[in-house]
């Protein structure tokens, strides 16, 4: 060994250096400039690199939560190359700890991402052990990654409760409104005529269902209509849906807090 590689080790083993986005790590092995280790502390991991990156800060801990302090790569075969998958996750994990998303979209201020998915090798892995997550619409549009319909309410995204589906099932369920609208979707009052105005939007189009003297027929009216509309297009995607998907269209039980 040249006096040059020894005077290197001397001077860098046991140095610690700040790297751009994954915190501090401590030489603990010297080879040469090409062959580095380094230990990271918090999370712990060992990785080998380069002198001149480490220098300048570009050596990475997949194992840090880089993704809104939560999400971290890991170690596996899964890479942010795989772009269809690290889009899906980075848009959940968005939407989940976002604070900024949650000013403009309230109703995800309560959601969460299980642990087991916070590391992206575990969703990305789960992804493709789904059938449908590569399945693309008629018009060239990929299924969506949906997280209530499977259990109604659902606050958490996780391998129990996740699911892909076309588009035209992921926007069927959508129930949210204005926050100055005080009445259910689907449902105004009209000041003109004293009653209570139901209507059923379907494929983009307003179905009326009649007016109505009080809430409560109105909103019946929208229940009984929404419910049979949402079989009809659980059938229509049978065969091209999971059949826990299609189970729980089937039994969907429209409600006033909806």
């Amino acid at each position: 060994m040249n006096n040059r590689v020894i005077n290197y080790r001397e001077e860098y083993v046991g140095k610690t250096f700040e790297t751009k986005s994954c915190g501090k790590c401590t030489v603990i092995k010297y080879e040469n400039s090409r062959n580095v280790t380094v230990k990271f502390h918090a999370p712990e991991y060992t990785t080998i690199c380069r002198i001149g990156n480490l220098k300048k800060g570009n050596v990475n801990n997949p194992l840090y939560p880089s993704v809104y302090r939560k999400g971290y790569i890991g170690v596996g075969k899964y890479s942010t190359k795989d772009v269809k998958v690290y889009k899906t996750w980075c848009s959940l994990m968005l939407r989940s700890y976002d604070k900024k998303f949650h000013l403009s979209r309230p109703t995800y201020k309560d959601v969460t991402v299980c642990e087991e998915w916070h590391n992206f090798q575990n969703f990305a892995g789960w992804c493709y052990s789904q059938k449908f997550f590569s399945f693309v619409e008629k018009n060239g549009r990929s299924y969506h990654l949906d997280k209530d319909i499977l259990v109604k309410g659902n606050k958490v995204y996780s391998p129990e409760t996740c699911c892909f589906v076309p588009n035209e099932i992921n926007v069927l369920l959508i129930t949210t409104r204005p926050k100055k609208e005080k009445y259910p979707k689907g449902i105004s009052y009209l000041k003109k005529c004293g009653k209570f105005n139901a209507r059923l939007s379907v494929g983009g189009s307003m179905i009326y269902l009649g007016l109505f003297k009080n809430l409560e027929e109105a909103f019946g009216a929208y229940k009984e209509a929404k419910e049979i509309y949402i079989k009809q297009v659980a059938t229509k995607w049978r065969g091209s849906i999971d059949d826990r998907v299609y189970n729980s269209l089937l039994s969907w039980n429209v409600s006033l807090n909806d």
